[in-house]
């Protein structure tokens, strides 16, 4: 007999958790255990049970063997995300180098919460989903495969909304999962305005630059968002994780930008510089004066004629050219 499968670590990264869940659901649906599966699959079972675990990362390679394995012939896409977004989540926790088990899985083990979010089908004309949106072909993948087919999926899988905010890297993703919640509850934006009333009156205005932007909502307008749309508490948990974890990653990679070298300063130069044009002007005004002068004195053979107008022209050159001299927004 079988021993039974251990839990999965309650601390384990949400994306993580979600991602060995669905492993187990398929292999559940598909009646193997490790060592049939490891037979078709062409991986240990150690490495297959080690890929369910909720404690690594394993390899994309193991993820798809695990799911070919157990029969799953549909659209490998929704795994290939799931991987994508629980490495993703992993390197967030740990660092971009995080260490690796003989299997290649990436550790993967922090705080985080596991809900589940089911929304209903309404949409609104108003506001449709996006065609390619994260929502949109989560959607489209449950309404192109079998019953059968599906049911070899894990019930994450169907809940769309939250395996697309599973999915969700970027603010842009954020917010296409909440104009595609406004379309899925068959609300508008006036209705978002109106029931906002109860809680915090948030204008249309507001509604529509929020959604229609490219930054994270803040907590309290996210809090009175989903409240207004109906999602229950004990589910919201789930967006605010996926928030956070976006904020963190963007903080992580945000370039760092280095402040530009100051401009030499020429403030202090400028009392030295002052000077030295003054020293000059009175050098040139005494040079010019005394010429002047003899010019004077020879014209009238008179004495003081030439010193008057010598100390005249001493005197008045420098004013002069300081006059000339000065820039226009000086005078």
């Amino acid at each position: 007999m079988a021993r039974p499968e251990k839990e999965i670590p309650s601390e384990a990264l949400l994306e993580v958790a979600e991602l060995a869940r669905a492993l187990r659901e398929l292999r559940h649906r598909s009646n193997l255990t490790y060592r049939e599966l490891a037979s078709v699959s062409h991986y240990s079972a150690a490495a297959l049970s080690s890929a369910a675990s909720g404690r690594v990362v394993p390899k994309l390679e193991v993820v798809e063997a695990f799911v070919r394995g157990c029969g799953y012939n549909g659209d490998m896409r929704v795994w290939r995300r799931m991987h994508s977004s629980a490495v993703a989540s992993a390197e967030v926790a740990s660092g971009d180098d995080a260490p690796t088990d003989s299997s290649g899985a990436s550790p993967a083990t922090a705080h985080s919460g596991n809900v589940s979010v089911d929304h209903g089908q309404d949409e609104d004309p108003g506001m449709p989903a996006r065609a390619g949106g994260l929502l949109a072909l989560v959607q489209q993948f449950v309404e192109t495969h079998p019953r059968d087919e599906l049911q070899r999926v894990t019930s994450p899988t169907v809940d769309r909304v939250h395996t697309a905010l599973a999915l969700c890297t970027t603010p842009q993703d954020v917010l296409g999962v909440m104009r595609d919640l406004v379309a899925d509850k068959g609300l508008t934006i006036a209705t978002l305005e109106k029931r906002s009333a109860r809680i915090y009156q948030i204008s249309t205005a507001t509604f529509t630059a929020v959604l229609n932007g490219e930054d994270l909502p803040t907590t309290e307008f996210l809090h009175i968002f989903l409240t207004i749309c109906g999602v229950e508490e004990e589910r919201t948990l789930i967006w605010h994780h996926t928030v956070t974890r976006i904020k963190i990653a963007t903080l992580r990679h945000r370039p760092t930008v280095l402040p530009r070298p100051a401009a030499p300063s020429t403030k202090a130069s400028e009392p030295l510089l002052s000077l030295l044009r003054l020293v000059f002007l009175l050098l040139l005004g005494v040079v010019v004066g005394v010429g002047a002068g003899l010019l004077t004195f020879t014209a009238t053979n008179s004495i003081s004629n030439g010193v008057t107008v010598g100390i005249g022209v001493t005197g008045a050159v420098p004013l002069l050219l300081r006059t000339i001299s000065l820039r226009p927004w000086e005078r």
